[in-house]
């Protein structure tokens, strides 16, 4: 671990999360790297529109950036069952490769001190690039988790955004 403190907003907004009030929440490194905090005007609130679409734009090109993210998915059940809902609260560690190294190096090491503060993180995806954003690979990755498994005939939609696979 790096020293790194972690804000009790931080946990606030997971508290958030969890209780179904917001979708989504960025946190970042303070300027002098011993603090990780929430990225003000980074929350998304349940229920807006193009949810991911917001989310995966708004994560910077050259900075790290720890996030929250409540995925939803609609899940195929079978023939003649209606397809089911599965949420999973998503811990996402995003180091692009265009951000200064010593920001990669106090964000990969610091990762754990906020990560244990969140209770109940159910899918961790540490993520590098734009490329890596994209719904059929989000879907890839979350298809492979054994309750997704065994649920059916696979994911139909991944926030919204349909399966191009099915």
């Amino acid at each position: 671990m790096s020293g790194v403190t972690v804000n009790d907003a931080c946990i606030k907004m997971w508290e958030q999360m969890k209780g179904t009030k917001i979708k989504a929440c960025m946190f970042k490194l303070s300027s002098n790297f011993q603090e990780i905090v929430v990225d003000e005007g980074s929350v998304i609130k349940k229920g807006e529109e193009d949810a991911w679409k917001k989310f995966t734009s708004a994560l910077p090109e050259t900075e790290c950036r720890y996030a929250i993210y409540d995925v939803e998915m609609k899940i195929d059940l079978g023939q003649g069952i209606p397809a089911g809902t599965r949420t999973k609260l998503t811990f996402i560690t995003w180091s692009p490769e265009k951000s200064k190294i010593r920001q990669r190096m106090v964000s990969a090491s610091s990762k754990d001190a906020l990560k244990k503060k969140l209770d109940g993180v159910q899918v961790e995806w540490q993520l590098t690039g734009a490329d890596e954003l994209e719904a059929s690979d989000r879907i890839d990755d979350l298809s492979t988790l054994p309750d997704i498994k065994t649920s059916g005939n696979g994911i139909l939609y991944f926030e919204g955004i349909k399966n191009s696979s099915k």
